[in-house]
């Protein structure tokens, strides 16, 4: 099948230790050939392993950090970010969208959040965050940097944000999963999902959706995602497609096949090769659409490129809204000015009236009860003013006819 138009341009920039993790998968996958990819890192090492080429890194704060990290100081990380601002401006400049990748907890990725932000916002790029949530086992003042830079920076800035909690790996691996094998999952998958994202976005030559679509559903609202791939190369296309989705029913980072019954929203997308028609590509999507409840919102996609040829890969991203997700709404809105109001235009008249104190007639002097009284000039100050001098209090009503 033709490609319908010229494809966006989209740009993938990794943040941070985790970050370049995953983009190093991407990066060895041939459909990730059409994206731009970078990585930003305050960590020499880290950079040198993301697999992009060294004009495509950025080294933050190299002349004070000297390539060795920050520690995990978010305030180091930030600095180290805000020094390269202007390359990162000019390493972000003609992208059509901007994916941001990395986990946060750390201290560039957290750090570097709202430098990343800032540039977006001059340049303006419309910006998608895909960030994972440290383990629990990490500790809690990791997750509350996580959270904080989740309310405080991206919820309130980004277009959209999906958090991706690395615990999600404990629900399907067994516990006797090398930890270096687990990391190496959970990056292919997140690479793999960053993969389908962005071809149905950049092509979208059969069903597309619009980055409007997930602007709508996530931005301003904190929710927390999963994620199943599955793949599949068999010949016959009825076959591949249930292979690919028991495949992406036990992916390690999707926390097992009740995730997408419990979903307020699931993305789903279809990438195959120019064979791929729209009967097989119907039939997958009905597939994994029953999986889901009737009631959750479904954001379909479905793209076609050469270098899936003899293969299919269905991706389902599970979005749960927190329950505090309107707070941030509310604190947003709250910011805003409000036009001045004249009097006559104030609370109607029938509202006008004001309540009166319920005051008992007999007031006790609390804890001074039982003490010396405080006199001065003939009064007991232990007394409330209003009671010693008989103050009648007026309500703003006519009492006497």
């Amino acid at each position: 099948m033709e490609q319908q138009g010229k494809p966006k341009e989209i740009t993938i920039l990794a943040l941070g230790g985790a970050g370049c993790r995953i983009l190093r998968a991407l990066a060895e996958a041939p459909a990730a050939q059409s994206l731009r990819l970078l990585a930003a890192d305050t960590d020499a090492e880290s950079l040198a392993r993301s697999g992009v080429a060294e004009n495509c890194r950025l080294l933050a704060g190299a002349r004070w950090r000297g390539g060795r990290g920050c520690g995990g100081n978010v305030i180091d990380g930030q600095r180290a970010m805000a020094h390269e601002r202007s390359t990162l401006e000019q390493m972000l400049s003609g992208s059509a969208m901007l994916m941001v990748i990395g986990g946060l907890g750390g201290g560039t990725a957290s750090g570097g959040v709202p430098v990343v932000l800032s540039v977006a916002r001059k340049l303006g790029i419309p910006t998608m965050f895909l960030m994972t949530l440290p383990f629990a086992l990490e500790g809690h003042s990791k997750r509350r940097v996580a959270e904080e830079t989740v309310k405080g920076e991206l919820l309130g800035l980004a277009d959209a944000v999906l958090c991706l909690p690395n615990d999600l790996l404990f629900s399907v691996l067994e516990a006797t999963t090398p930890l270096a094998e687990a990391f190496r999952l959970a990056d292919r998958e997140v690479s793999r999902t960053v993969l389908a994202l962005t071809a149905v976005l950049r092509n979208g030559n059969l069903l597309a959706a619009d980055f409007g679509d997930f602007v709508s559903l996530l931005k301003r609202r904190k929710s927390y995602c999963s994620i199943g791939v599955g793949v599949s190369s068999e010949t016959d296309p009825s076959v591949r497609i249930d292979r690919a989705m028991e495949e992406l029913l036990h992916s390690p980072l999707l926390g097992g096949a009740g995730k997408l019954d419990e979903a307020d929203a699931v993305i789903l997308s279809l990438l195959g090769g120019p064979e791929l028609s729209i009967g097989e590509t119907k039939a997958a999507l009905e597939l994994a659409s029953r999986q889901v409840k009737p009631e959750a919102r479904v954001i379909v996609g479905a793209a076609t490129a050469e270098e899936w040829r003899g293969m299919i890969q269905l991706c389902a991203v599970t979005v749960r809204l927190d329950a505090e997700n309107e707070i941030v709404e509310v604190m947003h809105k709250s910011t805003e000015r409000t036009p001045k109001r004249s009097r006559a235009a104030a609370a109607p008249e029938e509202d006008a009236s004001q309540l009166t104190l319920p005051f008992l007639e007999t007031v006790s002097k609390g804890i001074m009860e039982n003490t010396t009284p405080v006199i001065w000039n003939g009064e007991d100050l232990d007394i409330p003013t209003f009671k010693r001098r008989n103050t009648v209090l007026d309500n703003g009503k006519t009492v006497v006819e």
